[in-house]
Order: C-alpha cells, then sequence, then structure tokens
C-alpha cells in the first residue's frame, strides 16, 4: 500500500493541504480547529503545520526570588 504525500501550499495566512485551507495559528488570540478538517488531512500533517517548531519562550513576568519561593512555598502547602 502506498501513501502519496498531500500536496501543501501556503499563503500568508493558510495552509492549503489537499485543497483544505488550514489557517495559521496566531499568537494572542484563540486558535479552534474543527476536528474533521484535522481528521481529513491527518493530525501528523496538521501538527507538522501548526504546531510551534521551538518552545516558546517563558516570560519574564518581574518576580523576584523571594516571591518565586514564597509562591513555591504556598503551593507545597496546598497539596
Amino acid at each position: 500500500m502506498s501513501t502519496t504525500p498531500p500536496t501543501i501550499t501556503e499563503t500568508p495566512d493558510a495552509y492549503i493541504v489537499n485543497g483544505l485551507t488550514v489557517p495559521k495559528m496566531k499568537r494572542g488570540q484563540l486558535n479552534v480547529y474543527d476536528p474533521a478538517l484535522i481528521k481529513a488531512i491527518g493530525a501528523e500533517v496538521f501538527f507538522d503545520l501548526v504546531a510551534p517548531k521551538a518552545p516558546l519562550p517563558i516570560p519574564d513576568l518581574g518576580f523576584t526570588e523571594a516571591e518565586w519561593d514564597e509562591m513555591e512555598r504556598q503551593l507545597r502547602n496546598d497539596q
């Protein structure tokens, strides 16, 4: 059984996979995809297209070391 790779083209806002439009993820915005679309193109292809290629950096939230330590202490006490 041979499977042919999907035909993928890219536009500024979307990927076109075998004629199906997959919108690109937009940072800072809710991104919702139809499960039928994911199933139609295949989960592996879908995630290869829309998933981040590198880990997202954790932003500096401006807490001091003492504040981080206090939050960690409170988390341990809550368990």
